[in-house]
């Protein structure tokens, strides 16, 4: 530990000096002026200065000045300044401590109160530094844990980013309640639906158009058709199933059963002939096969997921478009008996399909109440 000594008169400097080296206090400082003390900071703001022993009265500046301005700066006021005075004015006392001095000794100092006084100061002087190192180290870690805590939100909300852009994306894939066990227990999933209504429609006329427009014009044109489709498939509570080049298949009754499954694929098969009379200003019609039956439904695949349909209604309602007309919605005996009392038909006939043979078949033209 280093002690500055600093008094006008070297024979009390150098008695000060004896004492402190007899019992081990060899790291010493000696000013013989305030302004030789002050020099020591002037050249470090923060000197490796462990305790002053400061005269009180010197020519030029005195000790209470030199406490002062030694206190006045922040990296300097826990050093423990004694100071050592033949005055016993206890004005002088008073200045001395008010100027920053933590204790004062007599001239001559008896050596056993001068080294219980440096010891004691010595003694702050080491617990204090402990205490403020302590503070650095818990204030430096308290910064580091802040700094943690920040990345860690940063990171958790990139992380709540992705995993809504992750659910975004299935639920673009998967219905919601298949989506949902889908994460919760990733079996095969595998249902059989008694009663539902397949809707499936082809874009008449898009193949020729095709050939007549440029690439991003077409693909543009096809994404607003089948994002209007998607508006009425949420409207009406279909499921979108899949879209295949300008085919577009759906169904009524599933995820979720429903009763009034053949109405809401009706309402939906109406509003997408709306949509393409507003879209396409008679260059584009819109042919659709209705059919109500048993499926089976599922998710197949494990790097890209499908959820699709299977089962004799599905191929059904497919042959209802295939061999339906443009413009028309084209339905089965099933799908009529469901919706005849409600909305508004007009007999085809029967018509051959493969590996059903001849079946009837309907044209759905409106619902009832509503002007055609």
């Amino acid at each position: 530990m280093t002690i500055l000594i600093v008094d006008d008169s070297s024979t009390q400097r150098l008695a000060l000096a004896a004492l402190l080296e007899d019992e081990g206090y060899t790291d010493l400082l000696l000013a013989g002026s305030a302004a030789e003390a002050l020099h020591h900071f002037k050249q470090n703001d923060r000197p490796n200065i462990d305790l002053i022993l400061m005269d009180l009265h010197m020519p030029l500046m005195n000790g209470i000045e030199a406490c002062r301005q030694i206190k006045a700066v922040e990296a300097r006021r826990d050093i423990p300044i004694i100071m050592v005075t033949s005055s016993t004015e206890t004005e002088d006392l008073q200045l001395a401590f008010t100027a920053g001095a933590m204790d004062y000794i007599t001239k001559p100092p008896n050596e056993v109160e001068l080294l219980a006084r440096v010891r004691s100061a010595l003694k702050l002087k080491h617990e204090t530094d402990q205490r403020k190192a302590r503070e650095r180290d818990m204030q430096q870690l308290n910064q580091q844990l802040e700094q943690v805590l920040i990345d860690l939100a940063d990171k958790h909300k990139m992380l709540m980013h992705e995993q809504e852009k992750s659910e975004r994306l299935l639920l673009n894939i998967l219905p919601k309640p298949v989506a949902n066990r889908l994460k919760q227990s990733p079996e095969i999933i595998a249902d059989h639906f008694e009663a539902v209504t397949v809707l499936f429609a082809d874009i008449v006329g898009f193949t020729t158009l095709s050939a007549q427009i440029g690439p991003e014009e077409l693909v543009k044109l096809l994404n607003d058709i089948f994002s209007r489709f998607d508006g009425l498939a949420d409207r009406y509570g279909l499921e979108k199933i899949k879209t295949i080049g300008d085919a577009y298949m759906a169904v009524a009754g599933l995820p979720m059963p429903r009763s009034d499954h053949a109405a809401a694929a009706a309402e939906m098969a109406l509003g997408m002939q709306r949509e393409i009379a507003a879209i396409a200003n008679g260059q584009l019609q819109v042919r659709i096969g209705l059919h109500s039956g048993p499926v089976v439904a599922g998710v197949i695949g494990k790097k890209k997921f499908s959820y699709d349909l299977w089962g004799d209604t599905v191929n059904t309602a497919s042959r209802m478009e295939s061999h339906g007309l443009a413009g028309q919605i084209q339905v089965t005996q099933a799908t009529y008996e469901f919706l005849q009392h409600t909305f508004l038909f007009e007999p085809r006939g029967a018509i051959s399909v493969k590996g059903k043979g001849e079946l009837p078949t309907y044209l759905l033209m409106a619902k009832q109440g509503v002007a055609v």
